[in-house]
């Protein structure tokens, strides 16, 4: 489709003025980089930033937070831990398992096969 596109884009530039033909062929290009890019996700650096800056939060609950908040930052440190572990390989079960003691432990085995696996999350020791 992407390829479909960029040719489309080149067999009509010759009969559109130059700055219009231009243009349809950026918007094309620009398209395809943006499907390319969707269909790898997010670069690991970028995910290994986002989870070291939720860990911070969830680890770290201050006196008096509400309930909700602290349950928000668990979920979005979760979502980034199990992105990590799709971009590696790595199986995992938090998204599948209810909030409790079961969730703690396979977060706890996913930190630790991320860690070994070269993902850097500045975890207390």
């Amino acid at each position: 489709m992407s390829g479909l596109l960029l040719a489309g884009a080149w067999l009509l530039a010759p009969f559109l003025p130059w700055r219009r033909a231009a243009r349809l062929v950026r918007r094309a290009w620009e398209r395809v980089a943006e499907r390319r890019r969707l269909a790898h996700g997010r670069p690991l650096e970028q995910i290994a930033r986002d989870a070291r800056r939720l860990s911070v939060w969830y680890r770290t609950c201050p006196r008096g937070q509400s309930f909700a908040k602290y349950e928000a930052h668990r979920r979005a440190y979760d979502d980034v831990l199990a992105e990590a572990c799709d971009a590696l390989g790595i199986d995992h079960l938090l998204g599948v398992l209810e909030p409790g003691g079961e969730l703690d432990i396979e977060r706890a085995r996913v930190e630790g096969r991320l860690e070994s696996a070269g993902l850097v999350l500045g975890l207390p020791l």
